[in-house]
């Protein structure tokens, strides 16, 4: 029995040299045995549970908030109103909340001009102008053409792109004050939007440099991603372009970004967003001059962002400056 027991180990232990050798060699190739592997898939798959865990996730306070809708609309709602023959499609913009201004890391962010973010809430929806004010609309309400206007300009009277389709330029804060009366009196009950009804409009959502939820790339340079949604310095050849050529935001707005700056109903102060009301804020009460927004076809890339402010004063008149109304709530 002992005989036969040593045969059997004697034939046994080179067997078990041979398979060791084997997976000595296969794992030589492969790398792992298939027990490795295995352990190591687990802690791969530990180790991406972890990863994951890490990963910065947004805060409700970061995400803009779109208040129930109690009337049915839904945000981006298109409205069609004819004055004088002439079609004014207008936007809905729903009440909501947003963080106005932008964090302090944006690319090209202006700290002069105090673009210090703040939470607002607009408790009441809005029917905003779905482009620029054209010239075809001023014309047929003020009975004015860009060529009369333009001898008005502040800095001479040159024209910057013509046709009923363009967007009207040459007009003082003043100017849109009056458009917006006659239009009134047509029944058409219009005003310019608050600053921050002109920022959450834009915005539509997004929280980052442009309302097509893409970063400016370049301060001063071209921007692909702004070449979607606006009109600039590096793409404009130094004119006004057609209203509605570029990309619109998620609310069907166009050209809140480039092709002329945007007159607001507010009064500028750099020091405003640090006092300013959490709803429904309609700016100070005196200032260094009125709201300008959105940047124009003579912008840098960060000069076009949807925090970007500027003003400039009430008679103010130029070939970079034109506005859009919003219907009174």
């Amino acid at each position: 029995m002992k005989k036969k027991l040593l045969i059997m180990l004697l034939f046994a232990f080179p067997c078990l040299l041979f398979a060791e050798e084997a997976v000595r060699t296969w794992k030589s190739k492969a790398g792992k045995t298939i027990l490795e592997a295995k352990w190591d898939a687990e802690n791969d798959a530990e180790e991406e549970v972890k990863r994951l865990a890490n990963i910065p996730r947004p805060t409700i306070s970061d995400i803009p908030q779109i208040l129930p809708a109690s009337d049915g609309r839904t945000a981006g709602e298109r409205m069609v109103k004819t004055i004088n023959g002439v079609e004014y499609a207008f936007r809905w913009c729903p009440a909501g909340e947003f963080m106005m201004g932008s964090p302090e890391g944006e690319l090209g962010r202006y700290d002069d001009s105090d673009e210090t973010q703040h939470r607002v809430r607009l408790t009441k929806g809005f029917w905003m102008l779905e482009t620029e004010v054209t010239q075809s609309m001023w014309e047929s309400v003020m009975g004015e053409s860009i060529e009369t206007k333009a001898k008005q300009g502040i800095y001479g009277s040159s024209l910057a792109g013509t046709g009923s389709n363009y967007p009207m330029y040459y007009v003082s804060w003043e100017d849109c004050q009056e458009f917006c009366r006659k239009l009134r009196s047509l029944g058409l009950d219009v005003q310019l939007p608050t600053e921050a009804q002109w920022e959450y409009a834009c915005r539509a959502g997004t929280t980052i440099s442009l309302n097509n939820g893409k970063n400016i790339t370049s301060e001063e340079g071209s921007c692909d991603n702004l070449n979607e949604v606006g009109w600039y310095s590096k793409n404009s050849d130094s004119t006004t372009h057609i209203v509605g050529q570029k990309k619109p935001n998620a609310w069907g707005l166009y050209d809140m970004h480039g092709n002329v700056w945007e007159w607001c109903q507010d009064w500028f102060d750099s020091g405003y967003y640090a006092k300013s009301p959490t709803s429904d804020p309609e700016g100070p009460s005196s200032g260094a001059g009125r709201v300008n927004r959105g940047g124009g076809w003579g912008s840098n890339a960060k000069g076009c962002r949807s925090a970007i402010r500027y003003y400039n004063t009430p008679t103010y008149r130029r070939n970079i400056l034109g506005f859009r109304p919003v219907l009174v709530p």
